[in-house]
């Protein structure tokens, strides 16, 4: 029972008055514009494009924890929002809340009176009543009906099990529950089943507003799930770590009493390369900080959800690109994987030559895929080069290391190729 909004509105009939109707695409362009002016600290995308039925839609990602926003304009008067709130908590639903309806404010924008129902409008009436009550009431039935779904599951020998994650990556880590927050062990599924106030420290904003604890959350959440422990390689990697430095000290110098993650603090300031007085202090809370696992899923294995629907083992230290020529690229600074599917004939460029298709004297046979490959080996230049069936699904994967040590990584990155549904 997640908590979502889908919300309807319409412009003013006094806004289009006197001037014809302002199109669809100048109108989300107007909204996306008024969220960067607002919000713009929090806004972590802003795409404008269409929706699955062809309309103009403006996605937009607020938290790390959350799923798009979604505002939909079906012509140039009527606009609809949908988005789910339950992944982030009662914070994040007030905070929406209250954006959308000063956005309509600003934007001449009128929202229906919507019942508080699980179909339409707000289900906790918050943002029709501004009654706040019933929200963290919504939020911790989800919460329940979640992990008593995760409950039974386990007991029929299931695992694997995350919650409020994105979708694009299945990290490999132990634990009975994956949260944004960090992994949770079956005495915490139990004790949140029986009261689930217990489960409160799952959502990264429970409180309304935007405080220390907001923020430090919300970097916590980027330690657990994003960022690549390594120096950057990327600019976008680069851009991530200075946001989760900059939000740590933001939360800190508002109240330093919070739990910060001392260690984790330290290792991305080392890879920015941040020195001063405030890297001192860092330094030395983590030099004094208890010992224990440190945060971040991808210091192990990921599985990488690829273009049409294949799947793929990785580090997760690896830096991902998506390329024009439908290439996915994951790499650092010793290896790489290349993988592209064949099925509209594209990356013509990656294609084996003849000679090394004869020389592919690798077979494997999985359960949903099959392969042959050829194995290159020079010191200092190994490459992988394998043609990947699934039904009648076609693909290529290339994989390139400097250290011939690595092969059996090679070979295993190849094999962990899968296919989510196989023709």
């Amino acid at each position: 029972m997640s908590v979502k909004l889908a919300l309807a509105g319409r412009r003013r009939e006094s806004e289009h008055l006197f001037s014809p109707p302002e199109g669809p695409i100048p109108w989300l362009q107007r909204m996306s514009s008024w969220f960067h002016e607002r919000h713009g600290e929090l806004l972590e995308s802003a795409v404008l494009g269409t929706g699955p039925l062809g309309a103009p839609t403006l996605r937009l990602r607020l938290h790390p924890a959350a799923g798009e926003v979604a505002l939909v304009a079906t012509s140039g008067a009527h606009v609809s929002v949908s988005a789910e709130t339950s992944t982030v908590g009662p914070g994040y639903h007030r905070f929406l809340c209250d954006t959308l309806r000063a956005m309509g404010d600003a934007l001449g924008i009128v929202w229906a009176e919507g019942r508080a129902s699980s179909k339409g409008g707000d289900p906790t009436g918050y943002f029709h009543t501004g009654d706040a009550g019933p929200v963290d009431v919504h939020m911790l039935a989800s919460l329940q009906e979640a992990v008593g779904w995760v409950l039974r599951m386990r007991r029929q020998g299931e695992s694997g099990f995350a919650l409020s994650m994105r979708f694009g990556h299945t990290f490999e880590y132990p634990g009975a529950l994956l949260t944004p927050l960090g992994p949770r062990d079956t005495r915490w599924l139990v004790d949140v089943y029986e009261d689930p106030r217990r489960g409160i420290d799952v959502f990264p904003w429970w409180t309304p507003g935007i405080d220390a604890r907001m923020r430090l959350n919300r970097a916590r959440c980027r330690l657990w799930t994003d960022v690549v422990w390594r120096p950057p390689l990327l600019d976008d990697e680069r851009h991530l770590m200075r946001d989760v430095a900059r939000l740590l000290e933001q939360a800190w110098r508002e109240n330093p009493s919070l739990p910060y993650p001392w260690r984790e603090w330290q290792e991305v300031l080392g890879f920015l390369g941040v020195g001063g007085t405030l890297a001192e202090e860092v330094h030395q809370r983590a030099s004094q900080a208890p010992g224990g696992p440190p945060m971040g899923y991808r210091r192990g294995e990921v599985q990488v959800a690829l273009p049409a629907g294949w799947e793929i083992r990785i580090p997760g230290s690896l830096a991902e690109a998506h390329l024009q020529d439908g290439t996915w690229v994951a790499r650092d600074h010793r290896r790489s994987v290349r993988f592209v599917p064949l099925e509209d004939g594209g990356a013509d460029s990656l294609m084996p030559s003849l000679m090394e298709r004869r020389a592919m004297d690798l077979e494997h046979h999985g359960k949903r895929v099959s392969g042959r490959a050829s194995l290159h080996m020079e010191p200092g230049e190994c490459r992988l080069t394998a043609l990947c069936t699934s039904g009648k699904r076609r693909a290529l994967c290339v994989v390139s290391f400097d250290d011939p040590d690595e092969q059996d990584w090679a070979l295993g990155t190849w094999r962990s190729l899968d296919h989510a549904v196989a023709a």
